[in-house]
């Protein structure tokens, strides 16, 4: 893989994207570019770092998270298919459900006119699946890495019948100083505490996290930003067909009972974009869903 330079001579094409061993042995995808760089698990199609030039990186993994098939990894941007949360009926299944713990394939990876790099990967149903939902799926995620990471997320019903269900981006966020982080944008929003569920109201002004916090902000619009003074930046989060929003960050109490986070909650701050609960997506045979999430750095 080369190309001619000037002279006339043949020079090393410079590689954007590549596969490498990652932790305990898992297939990583490296992505460099003049915009950014990142890493993307195949496992799970796992989002773990993006970093735009001159920028700490925008996502929080913990140092505690276990890097084996069959076990989530903690941090980055899981993606949350066919259900969102604890599974309905049964409390042996994982949370979140099943594609985040199995290899996507890698359909295409491209260098763009303007210097982005595309990556597309896939999965579908597999006997596991169907054992646990059963129904016959095929879901695809395009990634574009330039000063902007942007996610396109489509779900196709390739069964016989119809099926419903839920989706999310889990994003976890790097943070500096946890108590200071604000979230704008969700103001005049209904909201669901899952801590204390009979702890229902409209919020009003920007949201603070303190303890324990585990919030459903009810049909967010289109941006929402996560300012972080002590880091001296926000993220902005755009998004499309992704209806509700979650806010997360274990607190203390529950951090030291779980061993994949421990002291490390004061790192991150979860604010997650899924379609859960009255949101969740009804698709008829041959149909598909499609959704989006851009997240972009900005100087404060």
């Amino acid at each position: 893989m080369d190309y001619i330079t000037k002279d006339g001579q043949l020079s090393p094409r410079r590689r954007t994207a590549w596969i490498d061993k990652g932790l305990g042995g898992l297939p990583i995808l490296r992505i460099h570019n003049d915009y950014a760089e990142s890493s993307m698990f195949l496992y799970g199609a796992h989002i773990v770092s993006f970093k735009p030039k001159g920028t700490a990186d925008m996502l929080f993994v913990s140092p505690h998270s276990k890097f084996e098939e069959g076990q989530p990894i903690r941090g980055g941007i899981p993606i949350c298919f066919p259900w969102f949360g604890k599974h309905k009926t049964r409390e042996d299944l994982q949370l979140h459900g099943t594609v985040r713990t199995k290899i996507w394939d890698v359909i295409d990876t491209a260098t763009e006119n303007d210097g982005s790099t595309t990556v597309v990967l896939s999965t579908h149903d597999d006997e596991y699946s169907r054992n646990i939902w059963p129904h016959r799926f095929s879901i695809r995620l395009t990634v574009s890495i330039a000063k902007k990471l942007t996610m396109f997320l489509e779900v196709k019903n390739i069964d016989d019948k119809p099926f419903t269900f839920e989706e999310g981006f889990h994003t976890y966020f790097s943070v500096r100083d946890l108590e200071r982080c604000k979230v704008t944008g969700l103001d005049g929003l209904h909201v669901l505490d899952s801590a204390r569920p009979d702890n229902k109201y409209v919020q009003s002004g920007d949201v603070k996290v303190s303890g324990e916090f585990v919030r459903i902000y009810r049909d967010a619009g289109k941006y929402v930003t996560l300012a972080d003074p002590s880091a001296s930046r926000s993220i902005r989060m755009e998004q499309d067909q992704l209806r509700h929003i979650v806010i997360w960050n274990p607190g203390e109490s529950v951090a030291k009972n779980n061993p994949e986070v421990l002291e490390a909650y004061k790192d991150f701050l979860c604010v997650e974009h899924v379609n859960s609960l009255d949101a969740a997506i009804d698709l008829n045979p041959g149909q598909t869903h499609y959704s989006k999430l851009v997240l972009s750095v900005h100087s404060l």
